[in-house]
């Protein structure tokens, strides 16, 4: 019995002494679990923590960029018709900070604009994938804003995030830190203007025009046009010493108003006009033999005269007595109503015209030439009605000058100085282009331009290269989308309207401009068309039709009520819809502008709408002053259409 009740004491006693050591175990278990819990609920408040303040950062960047998205967006002209760049970044560099400061503090974060908010500009390279950044240099497209919570002052609003469990290991609070970067993009932007002949309608007197603008308006843009030509001091390309426009006029085509001749026979008022003058010979109203020696015979007082033009007295006068037999040379002068002989001879008319082949300017017209043109001329100002209708028939001057050249004489192959005056809408059109162009440069955002231009069809401009032009550009093959902004408005002002052809492939130059995109854009840049137009559409390729796919319902319904706003069966017009389309499902956002009372505005809405862009109008307005400051302030309005800003994407 004690030997079993020795071995139960010592049992016990192992028993109890393990119970011991599974205590010890537990408690150090549980020690490990609770530290790996500790530190694992220590992790998750770091990864909450630093993911908040990473959308924080995001939210705030975008915010702040946003600032100078809508700076840029609200330019305006200042009073030397310029958009101010400076003005829009000082604006943009006061609001930047306190927007990404506001942001952050809802999203319960605190920044310091002066050291967490920094400005900067990120350039897009040619290549359309590598950036170029610059900080603290502008102008300003680039935001950079840092959230951080390094302070060790425990109420601090920036303080370290406090750590629960890991303090047991020494590290109470953790520093954290995030930052986020937000752009503007640079644009790829194809402006595709309107070169057709109806550019010229504001400057002519269709009843349409003086009714919008007044007659006397309309007077006075005639006689800019005149003195612009005249102050050219444009001379002909052969005959350096004769101007084309004389500030004295053209024969009796030497005032504004001109000077009437109510003869319905052109050759008689070209002559009246002083204008041509036919060669004349005082034996012209002789009679004349053919048979034998040819000779203009007349009979006077007791003579009779011959007058040789060929044989043995050619170029002689002789004569003898009626009742004789005997001819004698005799001097001219003693021909009955002699009076020295006059050489045909004209004003050149005022344009030389080009070669179409070579496009090298003809040179001053000869006799001839000039003569017909002057005869054409004459036959506008008798017989158009418009001209009768505001009182100016059969008035030749200045203004009914500059009428015909434009409504007549329009293409820079017929007239080739008509790109140096102001005719209208067309030349605010190329001064809003001019302001376009300044606002691009000192935007300096590293947006491309390129140029196209439409008429009868599309063309990508690559340069200036046209005989009269007192420049020359050469964009090459690289550069048809670049930063040469002043070459592309040095290449634009050059132009008129009819340039090329007369009427109007809206479509075509859309086609145009996507095809420029697509073979010169870059890939990483935001991609946009400026179309500008006066008139509506009313060319299409032959047997074009829209494609079974088409669905009004789904690509015009503006209001979202499963009903097309816009609709049209003008074959031209759904053409110029059609390559919206294409555009736009290849991600190129057009952007309208309709100047004028003639414009489609519905249309080019329509078109706007397809590509999510913006379509402004530019009313017809009561002067070509008040419209040329609209077209400046349109084009500025487009240029200012900066993308929304976007995230760089970082490896932090």
């Amino acid at each position: 019995m004690k030997q079993t009740d020795q071995k139960s004491g010592a049992w016990q006693f192992r028993k109890e002494h393990r119970k011991g050591v599974f205590f010890v175990l537990v408690v150090i278990c549980l020690l490990g679990t609770m530290t790996f819990v500790g530190m694992s609920v220590d992790l998750g408040m770091i990864t909450v923590t630093k993911t908040r303040m990473q959308s924080a950062a995001d939210a705030a960047a975008l915010a702040a960029a946003q600032e100078i998205v809508v700076a840029v967006r609200n330019a305006k002209l200042n009073s030397a018709n310029v958009l101010d760049v400076n003005v829009v970044q000082a604006a943009a560099v006061a609001d930047t900070g306190a927007m990404a400061e506001y942001v952050a503090s809802i999203n319960g974060f605190y920044i310091d604009p002066a050291t967490d908010v920094t400005l900067g500009r990120r350039i897009l390279a040619s290549d359309g994938v590598s950036y170029t950044d610059t900080w603290g240099t502008g102008p300003f497209n680039c935001v950079k804003v840092v959230i951080r919570k390094d302070n060790s002052d425990a109420a601090a609003p920036d303080a370290k995030l406090p750590l629960i469990f890991a303090a047991v290991l020494g590290e109470r609070d953790k520093t954290l830190t995030a930052s986020a970067t937000a752009f503007i993009e640079s644009r790829d932007i194809v402006c595709t203007l309107d070169y057709s002949a109806s550019m010229n309608d504001d400057s002519c007197m269709s009843s349409a025009t003086i009714s919008r603008l007044t007659k006397a308006a309309v007077e006075s843009n005639l006689d800019a046009i005149w003195n612009a030509l005249v102050a050219s001091d444009v001379r002909f390309s052969n005959d350096t010493a004769t101007k084309k426009f004389p500030s004295a006029g053209l024969g009796l085509i030497n005032s504004a108003v001109g000077t009437s001749n109510s003869s319905n026979t052109s050759q008689t008022v070209i002559e009246a006009l002083g204008l041509y003058t036919p060669a004349k010979n005082y034996y012209d109203s002789w009679s004349l033999n053919t048979s034998g020696d040819d000779y203009y015979a007349k009979t006077s007082g007791s003579y009779d005269y011959r007058r040789y033009t060929q044989g043995t007295y050619n170029g002689q006068l002789r004569r003898k007595l009626s009742s004789g037999s005997t001819w004698s040379t005799v001097a001219e002068t003693t021909a009955p109503g002699y009076f020295p002989p006059v050489a045909e001879s004209a004003i050149p008319f005022p344009q030389e015209g080009k070669n179409t082949s070579t496009g090298l300017r003809l040179g001053k017209p000869s006799i001839a030439t000039s003569k017909s043109r002057w005869l054409a001329y004459v036959d506008y100002v008798r017989t158009n009605s418009s001209l009768s209708s505001q009182g100016y028939n059969k008035k030749y001057g200045y203004r009914t000058l500059c009428v015909y050249l434009m409504e007549s004489r329009t293409s820079n192959s017929q007239s080739e100085d008509l790109w140096r005056a102001p005719c209208y809408p067309f030349h605010g059109m190329k001064l809003g282009m001019e302001t376009f162009c300044q606002f691009m440069n000192d935007l300096s955002y590293g947006d491309h331009i390129g140029l196209v231009d439409y008429a009868t069809s599309a063309r990508i401009e690559t340069g200036l290269n046209e005989d009269g032009a007192d420049v020359t550009v050469n964009l090459g093959t690289s550069d048809l989308m670049s930063t040469r902004y002043q070459d592309i408005n040095t290449i634009q002002f050059h132009k008129q309207a009819g340039h090329y052809t007369s009427t109007t492939a809206t479509g075509d130059g859309i086609l145009k401009a996507t095809d420029l995109i697509n073979s010169n854009g870059r890939y990483g840049a935001h991609k946009v068309i400026l179309l500008m137009t006066d008139g509506i559409p009313n060319v299409y390729p032959s047997g074009f039709s829209l494609p079974s796919s088409w669905n009004w319902n789904t690509l015009l319904d503006y209001n979202k009520d499963g009903i097309a706003d816009y609709t049209t069966s003008d074959v031209s017009s759904q053409y110029a819809l059609y390559q919206a389309k294409l555009a736009a499902d290849q991600e190129i956002k057009i952007h309208t502008l309709c100047v004028g009372a003639g414009a489609d505005t519905a249309l080019l809405k329509a078109i706007a709408k397809i590509s999510g862009g913006m379509d402004v109008v530019v009313p017809a307005g009561t002067s070509v002053t008040a419209q040329t400051l609209l077209l400046q302030e349109a084009f500025g309005i487009l240029a200012g259409q900066v993308p929304p800003p976007r995230l760089v994407v970082t490896q932090e």
